[in-house]
């Protein structure tokens, strides 16, 4: 009978002691799901953490690639042009100091005004030339033999920039030169028996290898006829080559792609150079070749930028703009102030930013914002040139020193300018 319970006891216990040991299972199993979701919350959180971290350091990349490349804009000049479809080779060169320059645009023609296939209105051609459409604004497709005279006089001291892009053009090219004459006469034709000149440009005659600029002048009171040597086929052809020429009375300084490459003092001594005039010689239309004209402009000039910082002491300038009635910066200006940035930069010298208005409205008020916008010239030069702050004070002088009547709104806007005085 003992045995007969302790049997049954037993039998009775077995589901009992399996249940618990189900209940135990899904006891922790549900502890093990909630461990998990912890753990999943855990590692999410610091997933999102470590993505956070990730996300602060490429911002901070990336603002610090973002000021490297602002950097790299004010010493390099980087351009890409394509001419018929096809995409020209890029050129990246240093930004020589001698081309910060400032003064009054005298002639801006890109071509965006004229229609495509006629000849623009701003200069007149032997032969003619077409306006064409590129991926890049448009350009005056040269017609081979021809000269190109810009309708503009010139002024004693002045900047002619230019771009050209040469197209389905071999490295060597029979008969082929392109050249700029500066000249004395307000004639079509270069070689007037009465005209004097002196011109710079490159042939593609011969060797690719044997390349070279020239350097020459016609009737001048020193005689020269230069060549340069230079690497015509890495630098210009097959790609757009930007072309500085600066003119300081006799002297003509040309850079290429931003490198100085021609600095003769007397080339135009013994006559004053008037006018531009482009030629084009050889090139053949029936195999494609093309010499195409952008961005032509001319800028009267006194100085170059920096030797007004540096060695006059005093800059003035009335091309650093302002939004109507505020200190605001227009951005039209960032190109002029990255430049006296990089001369004050590297001079380390000690500068007064003086503020001008006009004499519109209160003359308390104009005073006032002539110092604030001293200010802001100040602070861009601080901030995105790295100019130190201890070598710049500001003044806001209003109407006080005037430069021009304010009778006139040409008067005006010599008056609104900006000057950078040199501390001695």
């Amino acid at each position: 009978m003992k045995k007969l319970f302790a049997l049954v006891l037993l039998v009775g216990t077995v589901p009992l002691f399996a249940e618990a040991q189900v209940l135990n299972r899904m006891k922790k199993n549900v502890e093990r799901t909630a461990e998990r979701k912890v753990q999943s919350k855990v590692s999410q959180k610091t997933g999102e953490a470590v993505d956070e971290v990730f996300e602060k350091m490429e911002k901070k990349e990336g603002e610090k690639d973002k000021k490297k490349n602002e950097s790299a804009s004010t010493s390099k000049e980087t351009t890409q042009k394509k001419a018929s479809g096809n995409t020209t080779r890029t050129y990246s060169r240093k930004q020589d100091p001698e081309l910060s320059f400032d003064g009054e645009i005298l002639f801006n023609e890109n071509f965006t005004s004229t229609r495509s296939g006629d000849l623009p209105a701003s200069l007149v051609s032997s032969t003619g030339g077409e306006v064409m459409a590129l991926d890049a604004g448009k350009g005056l497709l040269l017609y081979p033999n021809s000269n190109y005279l810009l309708k503009k006089s010139l002024p004693e001291n002045f900047a002619l920039e230019f771009d050209l892009t040469l197209h389905n053009v071999p490295a060597s090219l029979y008969n082929t030169y392109f050249n700029v004459y500066l000249q004395e006469m307000n004639t079509l034709k270069h070689n007037d028996p009465k005209n004097r000149y002196g011109a710079f440009g490159f042939s593609l005659w011969g060797d690719a290898k044997e390349h070279q600029l020239d350097v020459f002048n016609k009737k001048a009171q020193y005689e020269i006829k230069e060549k340069v040597p230079f690497d015509i086929k890495n630098n210009i052809v097959e790609q757009t080559a930007r072309f500085v020429a600066l003119v300081n009375g006799n002297r003509l300084r040309l850079f290429i792609n931003g490198e100085k490459v021609v600095d003769s003092p007397e080339l135009l001594s013994g006559f004053k150079a008037g006018f531009v005039n482009f030629r084009l010689n050889g090139t053949k239309k029936e195999e494609g070749h093309q010499f195409i004209l952008q961005n032509i402009k001319i800028t009267a000039i006194e100085k170059d930028l920096r030797a007004q910082l540096l060695e006059d002491g005093l800059f003035s300038t009335s091309n650093i703009l302002f939004a109507s009635g505020s200190a605001e910066l227009s951005a039209d200006s960032y190109e002029l102030l990255r430049k006296i940035g990089s001369v004050l930069k590297e001079s380390n010298a000690a500068f007064e930013v003086v503020g001008h208005t006009d004499s519109d409205g209160d003359a308390a008020k104009n005073k006032l914002l002539s110092e604030q916008r001293a200010g802001s010239v100040k602070k861009f030069l601080v901030q995105q040139c790295a100019v130190p702050e201890k070598n710049l004070s500001i003044k806001g002088r209003g109407e006080e020193a005037p430069t021009a009547p304010n009778t006139t709104e040409e008067g005006k806007r010599k008056n609104r300018r900006v000057e950078f005085r040199k501390i001695q």
